[in-house]
């Protein structure tokens, strides 16, 4: 089969949701994987998009108890080529070509395809009654389990998982497990944030102060060494008005100053 680059692209989008279990179980060899593109053909050909088959896989690995069968313990895979084809391929359980395992998918995801609904019903009324669908001709009958999340009225088919759960009640559960549980590291988490913030708005804080400090003591000094200087300015202009003074009163005492300064100093000894 000759792919085109649209349904290469379709395949490629699908395969890229296939979870890790089935991935590394899955033949390397493209010519192996002819049934898988033929399913996504098939699926595409059937109204439905890339992005809606790689939600029906993650949905169906959960509704019909695959990842149950792949996890540890669990009875395993026997054909991965199968299962793949299995999580790809049209429903042949309702005969509304739009519903889209119990969910009519023209109307929107929560949808209830009506038809779906009835045989739920039906299958509950019968299990109530103790009843039990007889086999098919082509083989055994298909397994059916209600999801036991709050609120939700999901229908799976195969192996029921061991928390009772359907994907999307599943996932729900496991993201409020993990808040839960990581509940206090955040808080803790948040706390030391908070200190260390704390410690750093002081730092700066203090920084800011001796930054400050450091400043006005240098505004201090330099107006300390600008008084420092006028005095010494006003100091020598006093003394130089008192030498002029004293030079015009006395001019005796100003030419024995200068005879004093031409005289050569005498040696002690």
């Amino acid at each position: 089969m000759t792919l085109t680059p649209e349904l290469a692209a379709a395949v490629t989008t699908v395969t890229a949701t296939w979870p890790l279990e089935l991935a590394a179980l899955l033949p390397s060899y493209s010519h192996n994987l002819h049934p898988i593109q033929q399913a996504v053909r098939d699926a595409l050909d059937g109204g439905r998009t890339a992005e809606q088959l790689a939600e029906r896989v993650r949905r169906r690995w959960w509704n019909h108890g695959y990842a149950m069968d792949a996890a540890e313990g669990g009875k395993g895979i026997g054909s991965a080529v199968g299962v793949a084809v299995g999580l790809v391929r049209p429903s042949t359980d309702c005969p509304d070509p739009m519903c889209e395992d119990g969910a009519r998918i023209h109307v929107g995801p929560t949808d209830v395809c009506p038809k779906c609904e009835e045989r739920r019903a039906e299958r509950r009324a019968a299990r109530r009654q103790g009843l039990v669908p007889g086999p098919r001709e082509a083989g055994p009958a298909v397994v059916w389990w209600d999801c036991e999340g709050e609120g939700c009225d999901a229908t799976g088919k195969g192996t029921r998982p061991e928390d009772g759960l359907c994907w999307v009640c599943h996932d729900r559960a496991e993201a409020e497990a993990i808040e839960r549980a990581t509940a206090p590291l955040r808080a803790q988490r948040d706390t030391e944030y908070a200190v260390e913030a704390e410690r750093a708005r002081a730092a700066v804080r203090w920084n800011a102060m001796v930054d400050d400090a450091y400043a006005e003591h240098a505004e201090r000094e330099v107006a300390k060494d600008a008084v420092f200087r006028a005095r010494r300015a006003a100091e020598a202009e006093e003394t130089r008005r008192l030498r002029e003074q004293l030079a015009r009163e006395h001019p005796e005492l100003a030419a024995y100053a200068q005879q004093s300064q031409d005289q050569p100093a005498t040696a002690p000894f």
